[in-house]
């Protein structure tokens, strides 16, 4: 049997449900993938760290959005002081930008994604009901097999090589978030949901320039909702197999997770 061709296709119900055979296979024979309609892909973790830490990549275009939707109030943002200091308008475009994503379902998915994956590895779920201390790293492990962003995309402003391709400037790129926590040259056994994994270096908050300014309170929340399922409800199951996820797969995603307790 043929081969099928390779092909990165978020609105395939399949790659919704299941993104991960999609990403080996990128990883495994194109790590630094063109598509057809001309941006790009990545899905070794060195590559996506990159470009969430290298100051070449940005997001000059949402720069328009910010000042036609705030207008001349933002020179008053600029302007303001907090003990002498000011923002510059590079800063305050991104932390609009930061605030502006992470209001929204992120910490919602985590704490979806998790609980789903704790349910599919009942020896992992039993670890953390035995060992309650193992919350904080429950957390990070969940983070890391299951991102609740899986992709972010980026353009750099100067022309970029990677993986011994050329990227130009202007060009899109799409870091696969999902697929470089799953990469096998950082995580032993990737596949493997292992709330014990030790210098579990994910890239779920992002990194570098690019990290989430949120991740405190996300960390927090996840801790305390999944840390009380775990300890509250005993007799939690799946109601079924094969819940529903959300088409968009940007932000990985339920739209309901059916269990009987």
């Amino acid at each position: 049997m043929a081969t099928p061709e390779l092909e990165f296709n978020p609105y395939d119900p399949a790659f919704n449900a299941d993104p991960y055979p999609t990403y080996h296979r990128l990883r495994a024979e194109d790590p630094v993938h063109r598509t057809p309609m001309g941006f790009w892909i990545l899905t070794r973790y060195d590559d996506v760290a990159t470009v969430l830490r290298d100051a070449r990549f940005g997001r000059k275009g949402f720069d328009e959005l910010i000042r036609d939707r705030f207008g001349e109030n933002l020179s008053d943002l600029i302007a303001a002081e907090e003990q002498g200091d000011k923002l510059s308008e590079e800063e305050l475009m991104a932390t609009i930008l930061l605030l502006f994503v992470a209001g929204h379902e992120t910490t919602v998915n985590l704490i979806g994604n998790g609980t789903l994956a704790l349910l599919r590895n009942p020896n992992q779920l039993e670890a953390l009901r035995r060992s309650p201390a193992l919350i904080g790293g429950a957390i990070e492990e969940l983070l890391r097999y299951d991102a609740p962003v899986q992709r972010t995309g980026r353009m750099p402003n100067t022309d970029v090589e990677l993986g011994g391709k050329r990227i130009a400037k202007g060009d899109l790129v799409l870091s696969l978030i999902g697929a470089a926590n799953r990469d096998p040259a950082h995580f032993a056994e990737p596949d493997r949901l292992d709330l014990a994994r030790a210098d579990n270096r994910h890239l779920a908050f992002g990194w570098g320039i690019h990290f989430c300014l949120g991740a405190p309170l996300a960390r927090a929340e996840a801790q305390a909702a999944i840390g009380t399922i775990a300890r509250r409800m005993p007799a939690l199951a799946l109601a079924t197999p094969t819940p529903d996820w959300r088409e968009a797969s940007a932000l990985r995603g339920l739209k309901a997770l059916p269990v009987t307790f």
